[in-house]
């Protein structure tokens, strides 16, 4: 008996820690962000974007440190399009030689650069892992994103577009399913059609999202969190779709 409940207390006392550890987790990210402020500026930063209306753009980083004065040019970056440049981008000083630029990518992803000062000459890289305090306070704060995650949400799109040589409504629609914890995703182009099934949890809200005229996204929102599910796309008049994660809890 003593060896039961001894097990007990150790399975308690696990769950506890576990329990613990997530709480911290989640309060420690809500400090990081309380806690970074945007540093005085040693120097500027200008963005100059070129050929929004490409498959990528060009953006040049002109960066200065007193007297310092540097410039890159990236050629490959994609870019969300139908959006202000400097609706799409962030600027954050974290140090006074030192300054993240994110960007928000045709698929909502996000792209971030960083400017600095290494000792007598500056240097702007690509980062494709940032510190999470940096990327949440940018995302979170400061709201890169935010002109994506704001577009209406509805529960059905409907357009009449030209894809290749078809004239067609393209429709996404949100219906029913088989449970209340499933919600059935209708699309229909040029007289294809599909279904797909959605899992919605607990307290979760089904939301369909246009993107431009032939694309859409179709999600759930989870305690005022967007999680993706499927992309909607047509594409030289075929419909097609892409499912962006599996789980959403």
């Amino acid at each position: 008996m003593k060896l039961i409940y001894a097990a007990m207390a150790l399975l308690l006392a696990v769950a506890a820690c576990n329990s613990g550890g997530q709480k911290n987790g989640e309060e420690q990210n809500a400090t990081d962000e309380a806690q970074l402020r945007p540093a005085q500026p040693a120097g500027t930063m200008q963005v100059v974007i070129q050929d929004r209306d490409k498959d990528t753009s060009i953006v040049t980083f002109h960066f200065t440190i007193d007297t310092m004065r540097y410039e890159r040019t990236y050629k490959d970056l994609p870019l969300v399009k139908d959006f202000p440049d400097t609706a799409i981008y962030r600027v954050f000083w974290d140090e006074p030689n030192s300054v993240w630029i994110g960007f928000i990518k045709p698929n909502r992803d996000t792209r971030y650069y960083h400017a600095s000062q290494d000792g007598k000459r500056l240097k702007v890289l690509w980062v494709p892992s940032p510190p999470q305090k940096i990327y949440r306070y940018m995302e979170k704060v400061m709201g890169l994103g935010d002109v994506i995650r704001q577009q209406p949400k509805l529960t059905r799109y409907e357009k009449n577009i030209q894809s290749g040589l078809i004239l067609e409504d393209f429709i996404v629609a949100l219906k029913p399913g088989s449970s209340k914890n499933v919600t059935n995703v209708y699309m229909k182009f040029a007289g294809v059609e599909r279904t797909l099934e959605m899992p919605v949890p607990d307290g979760a809200k089904p939301y369909i999202q246009a993107l431009a005229d032939d694309e859409a996204i179709v999600g759930v929102e989870v305690n005022g969190e967007l999680e993706e599910f499927y992309q909607v796309k047509v594409v030289n008049g075929r419909l097609g779709y892409k499912t962006l994660q599996t789980v959403i809890k």
